[in-house]
């Protein structure tokens, strides 16, 4: 599977309004289950990591994605993206951009530096995050090589 199917534009919901973080999870959770990359033990399995750690990055960014016990409950690699505009409480920050994230092997490390990357840049979150533009989001974030090269 190539790289451009990580991220589908119709993966990509903006302009969402959110109650909590454990509501951010359902979503991306239940986008990734609606597309066919997992089954809703995985679901359980995101909002059991964030239990044990939070899947908060700061910058106003969090990845919610499983623990590696619902690893089996992954069909495929994908990644879905929530943008909230008004944020989310998130251990203590405010999430505007939610990834949710399921990872066949170890895929999740690559992609987790290629969001880290981008990410880190104040200026890009805020315009990702108030952005009306999905092709803007989906060019800006969908990973360019597959971790397997």
């Amino acid at each position: 599977m190539g790289a451009e199917a990580l991220l589908r534009r119709e993966d990509i919901v903006l302009g969402v309004s959110l109650q909590d973080s454990s509501e951010a999870v359902d979503l991306v959770g239940q986008m990734l289950v609606a597309n066919g990359s997992v089954t809703e033990e995985y679901v359980a399995g995101m909002h059991h990591r964030e239990q044990v750690v939070s899947t908060y990055l700061g910058n106003g960014v969090a990845m919610p994605h499983g623990v590696s016990e619902v690893r089996g409950a992954i069909k495929r690699t994908s990644v879905v993206v929530a943008q909230v505009p008004d944020g989310v409480d998130w251990d203590g920050g405010s999430a505007r951009i939610v990834i949710g994230l399921a990872a066949a092997d170890d895929e999740h490390l690559t992609l987790l530096a290629h969001f880290a990357e981008i990410l880190m840049d104040e200026d890009i979150v805020d315009t990702l995050a108030t952005s009306d533009d999905v092709d803007y989001v989906h060019a800006l974030l969908s990973p360019r090589a597959s971790a397997h090269g």
